[in-house]
């Protein structure tokens, strides 16, 4: 007789897997634990057929049980949890493998006596034809009799194994997972349960029921659950609570379905991903995947752990096919994903930790890239398909030994095929993907062992360069350079290194020669004419200097000294021609003082300069001299001190070309120097700014002082006439009040060259101011002091004083020459309309006086030294 001896009628299968187990415990305690699990697997997949649902043997066994909860199959949640902890159980004694020995006996009773219970609740509440009176016989204890008979083991078709998945951390939440037997940490695991028992209850209560805590215990919860169960579910607005009764919040659940369904769908997801139940791909296109690629709750850790399952199964997948690209195609696996991946593989393995998919990954990257290499493509190409970055090729000459020299062969290989097809230098370094240091450097070696392509590249290179000559004849360099297939890189490497003796460098050198003096003829600067050419500044530098070039050099200096004349034929400035000839404006100086001593190059300028510049930068002073000081006027001129006086002592000492400026320019230093005296400045500073020499200023000094004498006297009456007292004359005009009077008293007695002065300061000044005094004096008995005082802006003290010493005014009697008249007053008033509306300098013609003006007309003030 056996425990499961009911289970006959009801389910043969079950019944065979209950007497085996039975009879293990006795025989083979170990057995146990494996027939266990399809025991339970078993009623799983009734009760899923029962509720509708299918099976999935890569789903974990609990969560299909808790499927089983939460569909309208009424199952207890005692029931559920009986069977997860039988299920549990197993697992655990699988786990614990140090004590196997020790406790397997006891194990295997204990799981039979569970297992037991779980049938007869099977059988009980899922059997149709069940009579409650005829009821189940109670567990009876093993007997134990240790014989060796075996019970049939039965068969069960289509029914493997569950696998189980469990990761550190959960799908869910992310927070370290301790469960063994669960994708979910105990948290997400405890919201499920609770899920699964609420839908549970309201399937079995209906949704508008209204119960208590005692029913929730009858129902089958276990009482120390049913207060957490409560408040977890009042926490997350499923349940409400008033008093001792509690209803179903109906207002929440289809979000808080879809919230649940969602912890169950990401672990569907990872589960069957992670048996390989759907691809990559498909992962990557499901919406959990893309919400937790945007990092949206609860799908952020399932994307993670996805991507870190990508990368599992690339590696795998790797280890089988040995085909990165396949493998890439078939994990979906990004370039992302891929370079993160590679730089942690790199980085263990540098530390000793050697993973074999990586190692099969870089030779396999290894060969494709050899194999790119040897077909021509392009390094960048290469690099770019590839993903090979600077770090990575480093890395290869360490890992593997033979990369190198297996690199070098192919990019000899290429250099050769780059010389047969007529590559230029920088073409085919492209092409095998070399620096220049290194092809220069394979070169070497090739020529110093006397390898096969040094020759090679030796008949090219002179070949070309015998080309390149031909075509320089009729082309620029750069255009030479193209069609004899070099660079002008190139070009440049050739020529620093050929033999100066040799025909390439001879002929190359006179070509270029000439081009660059044809475009200096042209009025190209030196470095207009270097890049128009081509050439480096270096090269023309030599051909200056080396004695070798000496015919250059002559005809460089030729094209300069041309270059220079016709600047001074087309009035450039020497600043303009000295850019244009390529030297220095005292270079230009220079040149023609050597063309003035006789040399035969530079005397062409000498000729012109002296015949052409110089006469004119003559008339320019002197013309800008008018309305310029000196100094200004040589600027204007672009006439140099040297210049001014070289030509000024010609003109001096009898030089016919120069004599008519000596004398103009000695009459401008004359006027200068009165100019500056009139200003008050100094006999010294006057000299100086003239430019006057001691001898000059002798000769002239008696024109010079007169001169000075006029300006005086012409302030003098302007000043009078603009109503201004004799002490203000005589301040603005330089000199004393008596010497005002010398020069009225001198031509009162009639000397010839004060006589006007007389006239005019008498008329305009003596007679308005002393006749009005005089009257006072005679008619009106007023004291001389008052009258002097009440007409302080018509004359002073001192004007009196001398009245009264000469005669002029009277105490009591006037002595002037003649009564004032009608006459007279006309006479007056010309003299003022003559003062003011003339300015007093421009007298009559008739006066002894001239026509100087004080207004700093200096060029008037020359007129009147001339004239004298």
């Amino acid at each position: 007789m056996s425990n499961f001896d009911f289970l006959k009628d009801f389910d043969n299968t079950l019944w065979k897997l209950g007497n085996r187990i039975e009879k293990q415990v006795n025989t083979s305690p170990s057995g146990v634990k494996a027939d266990a699990t399809t025991f339970l697997e078993h009623i799983l997949k009734k009760l899923l057929t029962m509720a509708g649902l299918k099976y999935n043997s890569r789903k974990p066994f609990t969560d299909q049980v808790d499927a089983v909860f939460r569909s309208n199959l009424k199952m207890s949640n005692a029931y559920r949890e009986r069977i997860k902890s039988a299920y549990n159980y197993r697992n655990k004694i699988h786990d614990e493998f140090d004590d196997i020995e020790k406790h397997e006996f006891e194990d295997a009773v204990q799981l039979h006596e569970k297992l037991f219970y779980i049938a007869r609740k099977f059988y009980r509440d899922y059997n149709d034809d069940y009579d409650e009176y005829k009821g189940v016989p109670d567990f009876k204890p093993l007997k134990f009799d240790f014989s060796t008979d075996e019970v049939e083991m039965v068969k069960i078709k289509d029914f493997n194994e569950i696998v189980d998945v469990k990761y550190d951390y959960c799908v869910v939440c992310g927070e370290p997972n301790h469960l063994n037997y669960s994708i979910y940490c105990h948290k997400c695991s405890r919201k499920l349960d609770n899920a699964n028992n609420f839908i549970s209850i309201r399937n079995a209560f209906g949704k508008d029921a209204k119960f208590t805590k005692e029913d929730l215990i009858e129902y089958g919860m276990p009482e120390g659950y049913v207060n957490q169960f409560i408040n977890s579910m009042v926490r997350e607005n499923m349940l409400k609570v008033a008093g001792r009764f509690i209803t179903f919040n109906n207002m929440y659940l289809e979000d808080y379905l879809k919230r649940i369904d969602s912890y169950i769908s990401v672990g569907e997801l990872i589960t069957r991903f992670k048996e390989d139940k759907i691809s990559p791909d498909d992962i990557k296109m499901s919406m959990e995947y893309k919400l937790g690629k945007n990092k949206q709750e609860p799908f952020y850790q399932f994307y993670k752990i996805t991507n870190r399952e990508i990368i599992k199964k690339f590696e795998k997948d790797l280890l089988a096919t040995e085909d990165i690209w396949k493998s890439i195609d078939y994990t979906a696996v990004t370039d992302h994903q891929l370079e993160r991946w590679y730089n942690i593989r790199l980085g263990n393995y540098r530390r000793g930790n050697v993973n074999e998919s990586f190692v099969i990954f870089n030779k396999l990257l290894i060969k494709d890239y050899l194999k790119l290499k040897s077909e021509g493509i392009l390094e960048a190409e290469i690099r770019k398909t590839l993903n090979v970055s600077d770090e990575v090729y480093e890395f290869w000459c360490d890992f593997d030994r033979y990369f190198e020299r297996n690199l070098k062969q192919i990019k000899l290989d290429l250099i050769a095929e780059g010389i047969d097809r007529h590559m230029t230098k920088s073409e085919i370094i492209e092409y095998a993907g070399v620096t220049a240091k290194e092809y220069d450097d394979i070169f070497k070696v090739a020529d110093r062992k006397g390898e096969s392509i040094a020759e090679i590249r030796k008949r090219e290179i002179e070949s070309r360069k015998k080309q390149f000559v031909k075509y320089l004849l009729n082309f620029d360099l750069k255009i030479a350079c193209k069609k004899a297939l070099f660079t002008l890189d190139d070009f440049y490497e050739y020529y620093d290194t050929a033999d100066v003796n040799s025909e390439f460098h001879v002929k190359s050198t006179r070509i270029l020669m000439d081009k660059y003096l044809a475009q200096r003829r042209l009025g190209k600067t030196r470095e207009e004419a270097i890049e128009k050419v081509g050439i480096k500044e270096k090269y023309l530098d030599h051909w200056l200097k080396w004695s070798v070039y000496a015919e250059f050099k002559d005809e460089d200096l030729r094209v300069t000294v041309d270059l220079i004349l016709k600047g001074f034929k087309q009035d450039k400035p020497l600043s303009d021609i000295a850019q244009t000839a390529g030297v220095t404006v005292n270079a230009i100086k220079s040149y023609v003082k050597l063309g003035e001593r006789g040399s035969e190059i530079y005397k062409p300028l000498y000729d012109y300069y002296e015949a052409e510049i110089i006469p004119q930068k003559l008339d320019n002073f002197l013309n800008g001299n008018k309305t310029k000081s000196i100094k200004k006027a040589m600027e204007s001129a672009d006439l140099s001190e040297d210049d001014l006086n070289r030509y000024y002592e010609l003109g001096k000492n009898g030089d016919e070309r120069f004599e008519e400026f000596y004398k103009e320019f000695y009459d401008i230093k004359k006027g200068t120097y009165v100019y500056h005296k009139k200003r008050g400045k100094s006999h010294k500073i006057a000299m100086r700014e003239s430019r006057l020499t001691d001898e000059e200023y002798n000769e002239s000094k008696e024109d010079i002082e007169k001169l000075l004498k006029m300006i005086k006297i012409n302030i003098v009456l302007e000043t009078v006439a603009a109503d201004k007292t004799s002490n203000v004359a005589a301040s603005k005009a330089g000199c004393t009040v008596d010497e005002i009077y010398e020069w009225y008293f001198k031509g009162r007695s009639g000397d010839e060259y004060y006589k006007e002065f007389y006239e005019l300061f008498h008329k305009a000044y003596v007679r308005p101011s002393a006749v009005p005094l005089q009257e006072k004096l005679d008619n009106e008995n007023a004291k001389l002091d008052t009258l002097i005082k009440s007409n302080k802006d018509k004359f002073t003290k001192k004007d009196v004083d001398i009245w009264l010493k000469h005669g002029i005014i009277h105490l009591g009697v006037i002595h002037l020459d003649e009564e004032k008249d009608d006459e007279d007053d006309d006479e007056e008033e010309e003299v003022r309309k003559f003062a003011l509306d003339k300015r007093i300098g421009r007298v009559n013609p008739r006066s002894s006086l001239g026509g100087v003006q004080d207004n700093g007309d200096i060029e008037e003030l020359k007129r009147q030294i001339l004239k004298k």
